[in-house]
């Protein structure tokens, strides 16, 4: 590890432990919530980190991580979750004016603030949420590096933030989104005129073509979702010629 690494490390924000309140819920889709909290007066994170969400009262001890989706600029926190298990069900019972029990912020899965290499994004269905907090982020700071995101999903219902996406790329000339739909079935969903198909080497060259072609540095990658996806995707830029510590991925089920 570099000392430029162990020196990022060491500066990250300190973890602390508090009651928060919950502000709004905002509905994404049709298994997706986006949970708007008051954060503590000077806590902060870097894009791409995450809180433990505690229940004391009903699960004891037990508690789950969650990816932070806003950026360190608001004054708010916001955690977007897909529903799943008891958990997830409790959280839906959730009002504004409840108070949470959160710790953080925590995570190494977190975009490099002080460089001005070009980033890619690869996102699978709620995988975007820390990904999004770097593009709100870097619109948001006016960043001149550039980003490429690939924002893979099974049906378009299961799209998050796709309208705000789209903004932030008619915003800010730096950041490009690609949509693309693995199960679409026409005549049946949606219309759809975009992608079609899982993430692949052909449509990552097509995509990045001009960074492939020019010879320029290749950008960082940070991939988020399953498990399996964030494997096949670091075996494929590895084949491709990326460098294994470029490559950073957390884990979404």
């Amino acid at each position: 590890m570099s000392t430029t690494m162990q020196e990022r490390r060491r500066n990250r924000p300190k973890s602390i432990k508090w009651q928060a309140e919950l502000l709004e819920v905002i509905d994404e889709s049709p298994d997706v919530r986006t949970f708007r909290f008051r954060k503590p007066e000077g806590w902060t994170f870097i894009p791409g980190q995450y809180v433990m969400v505690f229940f004391p009262e009903v699960f004891g001890k037990k508690n789950r991580a969650y990816s932070i989706a806003s950026s360190p600029n608001n004054e708010y926190l916001e955690l977007t979750i897909k529903l799943y298990g008891i958990f997830t069900h409790h959280m839906w019972t959730q009002k504004p004016g409840d108070v949470w029990t959160l710790r953080g912020p925590y995570g190494h899965y977190v975009l490099n603030t002080e460089s001005d290499r070009d980033v890619l994004l690869i996102s699978a269905g709620v995988g975007v949420t820390p990904n999004m907090s770097m593009m709100r982020w870097a619109t948001e700071e006016k960043l001149e590096r550039r980003f490429l995101h690939l924002y893979s999903n099974k049906k378009t219902r299961d799209m998050v933030f796709d309208e705000e996406i789209d903004e932030i790329c008619s915003d800010n000339k730096h950041i490009k989104n690609i949509h693309t739909l693995t199960r679409y079935q026409e005549n049946v969903d949606d219309v759809w005129d975009g992608r079609l198909g899982r993430i692949s080497e052909n449509m990552i060259r097509e995509e990045l073509s001009e960074w492939l072609d020019s010879g320029r540095e290749l950008p960082e990658v940070y991939s988020c979702g399953p498990e399996v996806m964030n494997m096949m995707v670091k075996e494929l830029l590895i084949s491709m010629g990326w460098d294994e510590k470029d490559i950073h991925y957390e884990k979404f089920w």
